[in-house]
């Protein structure tokens, strides 16, 4: 059965950021089918990957990420926020640590403009006059 009324915004933001995170991987096998496929087999050596197979790979597992968004934004099943968020721990944990530091130091540098406190900031610099370059 569908959830009812609208989502939270924390729900939409997990659907929209879960969504590009599917499509980024998606198009950046699909942009490189070379490294793709060295990556499948590298993970899967006994297997013979051609384009072909690494095409449908890339395919399938983005059908298969809008699986768990779907049971979480469309039915608000709780077993998919716990199942989305176990298989996301432990991809993380597998990633480069200098990447992953990276990336949340970005992550935070980002949201850290778009807190009260900065908009105020930037609103005070604008009511004093002050141009940006003097």
């Amino acid at each position: 059965m569908l959830a009812r009324g609208p989502r939270p915004l924390a729900i939409r933001v997990f659907a929209a950021a879960f969504l590009a995170a599917a499509l980024l991987r998606l198009v950046r096998g699909l942009g490189d089918l070379t490294l793709a496929q060295a990556v499948f087999a590298a993970h899967a050596p006994w297997f013979a990957w051609d384009r072909d197979w690494t095409i449908v790979t890339l395919s399938a597992e983005f059908t298969i990420a809008l699986i768990p968004l779907a049971w979480i934004y469309l039915f608000a099943a709780p077993f998919a926020r716990w199942l989305v968020l176990g298989f996301g721990a432990l991809r993380l944990a597998f990633l480069d640590p200098a990447a992953l530091v990276g990336a949340v130091l970005v992550a935070v540098a980002m949201a850290s403009l778009l807190t009260p406190g900065a908009a105020r900031w930037f609103a005070r610099r604008e009511e004093d006059g002050h141009a940006v370059f003097e």
